[in-house]
């Protein structure tokens, strides 16, 4: 498949024959990431495994944002904590859907950070995942 779309690359003129880039600008976003990722790799043209580095490459860019993925659902949690403390600080109760939704969302963040926080590349996993499962924790013991 990559094979194809290298092909389409040179035929359109967004890149050469050579591994580089080519007269015509690439027309959106996802035509970017894949000249990108056969530039990357050029050095690897010669090699039997070279459209393996090249999807390798291309996988790699978008775990990255798993990172963000996992930070936003930590920061959703925070809100929602927060919310319901100040909420209930002025108020002596929460109840009906807007409770079940501030609950469903206390549960709902932490493990939805936890799977972003597996997919995330390299080291930056762990700091991650021990901070989701914290909060995991940190539930059973504040809502007490």
């Amino acid at each position: 498949m990559l094979k194809r779309v290298e092909k389409k690359l040179i035929d359109s003129g967004v890149m050469n024959e050579n591994f580089e880039q080519g007269t015509v600008k690439p027309e959106n976003k996802t035509i970017e990431r894949l000249l990108h990722g056969f530039l990357v790799n050029r050095s690897y043209s010669e090699e039997e495994g070279y459209y393996g580095y090249v999807a390798d490459s291309l996988i790699e860019k978008n775990r990255a944002t798993f990172f963000k993925v996992s930070l936003f659902f930590t920061f959703v949690f925070v809100l929602l904590w927060l919310g319901i403390r100040i909420y209930v600080m002025y108020f002596y109760s929460i109840s009906g859907i807007i409770a079940m939704g501030m609950f469903i969302g206390l549960f709902a963040a932490p493990f939805l950070g936890l799977l972003s926080a597996i997919l995330v590349p390299g080291r930056k996993k762990y700091p991650l995942i021990l901070l989701n499962l914290g909060l995991l924790i940190f539930i059973n013991f504040s809502l007490v």
